[in-house]
């Protein structure tokens, strides 16, 4: 208001002197004509400056224009970058695999106010893709699995999906490629009203994994601007499922034998206590088995450790295949091997040990010269719980002891 007010005063001034010199310079030539060459030098001057006024106006509109759309457009990288601080902590917080991918879509969408709808499809192990996060559809499109080539992005692209793309005239790709069925799910579930899409690949390892994707009922509603965003949030996906998987091995290592792939010893007490208690409020009877491989040492001197190696993972992988998902077995240390029976008592588990002991000692094992073949022979000793111990450490040596009275007979046989 102020500025408009200067800007009418200034011309004021300068109509006034306009005025006076009209009137002045013809004054001074004292001719007849005085008043039509006032008008006609008064006029002159107005013109000119009301060109010269209106041309430095149209450059200040232009100049304000430029300003304002720089401003906006600042304002919106500001915008930006704050999200992009926000999901970076948000990563750092956040649990859970599903919870990553949906706070990532909902940042990415709060970059891009356009879109209504988001997506994120990651390859499962049979190499389908599901969906791990939604906005504005429905949930069923969880249950939903998805070849990779009946995508858009796949058809978008011919196979060669490794950039972020706007796609328009989305129906046009879901009704030719897709197979009947699900194009008939997806519809029925909504996700084909869509017209146009902005999708970022997940990539890792260098490989097609998944999508981000921003979707929309109109066309032409992404920029250039809005794909170097995707990309952004592409890539903070494939860090999360890169940091998860990390995370699943590490697990993984911390309670599982890297060789055996039976349960670490401080996870196996872990779980153990909490089997034992909850046998004790149902009633359930409870059978620990405590193994030992015979002559393993001898193994390891004679034919070296590779082939101990394979002796060990040969009759961990054997037992286990002959256990209930209920039961527990664990690598304790060494050739040493501790399995539970969930709801079988000492006579039931014995039964069971003959058979498992037959099976195994029965089977040989080629070495790798081709020409020698070894048996794996173990030991066993049985403790019930909670007959004959109500914790796990007393079950356990009883186990233990038992386990090494067989030993002594076994070596006391062979001789």
């Amino acid at each position: 208001m102020k500025r408009n007010l200067n800007l009418r005063i200034i011309d004021i001034i300068w109509i006034l002197v306009i005025t006076s010199l009209g009137i002045f310079i013809p004054s001074l030539l004292h001719s007849p004509w005085v008043s039509i060459i006032q008008f006609a030098i008064t006029f002159l001057l107005l013109l000119i400056y009301v060109n010269n006024s209106g041309n430095e106006r149209s450059k200040k509109n232009l100049i304000i224009r430029e300003i304002s759309n720089n401003s906006l457009e600042q304002e919106k990288m500001v915008h930006s970058q704050k999200v992009m601080l926000e999901l970076s902590n948000s990563m750092i917080q956040v649990h859970g695999f599903e919870a990553l991918m949906d706070t990532i879509l909902r940042k990415a969408m709060e970059v891009t106010p356009k879109a209504k709808f988001g997506s994120v499809l990651v390859m499962n192990n049979e190499g389908m893709l599901e969906f791990k996060a939604l906005v504005g559809f429905t949930k069923d499109l969880y249950t939903l699995r998805l070849d990779p080539k009946d995508s858009y992005q796949w058809q978008a692209t011919g196979g060669h999906f490794k950039e972020p793309i706007i796609i328009e005239d989305l129906l046009k790709y879901t009704k030719d490629n897709l197979s009947e069925d699900t194009y008939t799910s997806m519809n029925g579930m909504g996700a084909l009203n869509l017209k146009s899409t902005m999708s970022a690949p997940i990539i890792l390892e260098g490989q097609y994994f998944g999508s981000i994707n921003i979707d929309s009922e109109e066309n032409n509603m992404f920029g250039s601007h809005d794909l170097v965003l995707m990309s952004y949030f592409a890539n903070q996906a494939s860090i999360a499922i890169t940091n998860q998987r990390l995370y699943d091995k590490m697990l993984h290592f911390s309670r599982y034998d890297s060789l055996t792939n039976a349960l670490s010893r401080h996870a196996f007490e872990d779980v153990l206590n909490n089997l034992l208690s909850k046998s004790l409020r149902q009633s359930e009877k409870v059978t620990i088995v405590m193994t030992d491989l015979n002559s393993f040492k001898t193994i390891n001197d004679v034919y070296g450790h590779a082939v101990g190696d394979k002796i060990l993972k040969y009759f961990a992988t054997t037992f286990m295949e002959q256990m209930r998902q209920s039961d527990l077995f664990s690598r304790y240390g060494g050739d040493e091997f501790v399995a539970v029976f969930w709801g079988s008592d000492i006579n039931q588990t014995s039964i069971k040990l003959k058979a498992i002991h037959k099976m195994i000692t029965s089977h040989e094992i080629s070495v790798e010269d081709g020409e020698t073949n070894i048996h794996c022979s173990f030991s066993y000793g049985l403790a019930e719980f909670p007959k004959e111990g109500d914790n796990p450490k007393t079950l356990i040596s009883l186990a233990d002891k038992r386990m090494y009275h067989h030993k002594k007979k076994a070596d006391q046989n062979n001789k």
